[in-house]
């Protein structure tokens, strides 16, 4: 390997690897793991209790859903923990003489944001996330705009999602989106991408006030491709 570049070396210890049979060419992602829970009051409440005895407990599916309580105090607790943790009539429990205390992370936006789609099909559902048969008529979804960053963000989180609905029978699609477009972005006047400190943002509040809302959805539809990034003029 020596006097060989970064990928003729990895080819070469690859080569190798497979001809000796100890290993195999195999792709990998800089994925983390999912950091799921969030020390903040916003966000849907994890309905996990610890219990006095040391166990751990699912909220009754009865007193599904678990929602927050009501406070003006957002500031993290003393001992680290999230707001939720000041709010003790919600936070202390006891089940069958047993005390526990409610589990005071909650969960972050994407466990709203990645099925809010389903939602969509059957809103008013208070027995289920959709009427099983509207989800067959609807799913899976036509198409999904969104920006190059949702590839590798939200569409990976929404995904992760649908595939657990659908292995626990809940959805009736392996995939929740057929396409993926993703959508330019309005450049500034000059070529740039809209900043603050590039003093080149354009403000739509200011254009409705002298163009109207219609002129300006108008002017957006036909500025060009929508897959392209554009300039403002």
């Amino acid at each position: 390997l020596n006097g060989l570049g970064k990928q003729e070396a990895i080819d070469k210890m690859i080569e190798w690897l497979e001809e000796h049979h100890c290993g195999n060419a195999k792709t990998t992602y800089k994925l983390r793991d999912w950091l799921f829970s969030r020390q903040r009051y916003w966000g849907e409440p994890i309905p996990i209790i610890h219990m006095e005895d040391g166990t751990t407990r699912t909220v009754d599916i009865e007193q599904l859903p678990l929602e927050l309580p009501a406070t003006d105090n957002f500031q993290p607790a003393d001992n680290g923990e999230s707001p939720l943790a000041n709010c003790t009539d919600w936070l202390n429990v006891e089940i069958d003489g047993v005390k526990g205390v409610r589990e005071t992370n909650t969960m972050p936006q994407w466990a709203g944001s990645c099925w809010y789609y389903l939602r969509y099909i059957d809103p008013k559902n208070d027995k289920a996330i959709a009427d099983p048969e509207l989800l067959k008529h609807w799913l899976p979804v036509d198409l999904y705009i969104g920006g190059a960053e949702h590839a590798v963000l939200h569409l990976l989180y929404a995904r992760f999602w649908h595939k657990v609905l659908y292995d626990l029978g809940v959805v009736p699609t392996k995939e929740p989106f057929q396409k993926l477009f993703h959508q330019g972005m309005i450049l500034g006047n000059n070529g740039e991408k809209m900043s603050k400190s590039r003093g080149n943002v354009v403000n739509p509040d200011d254009i409705i006030v002298s163009h109207g809302a219609d002129a300006l959805r108008v002017y957006e539809m036909f500025m060009g491709p929508l897959e392209s990034g554009l300039p403002w003029s």
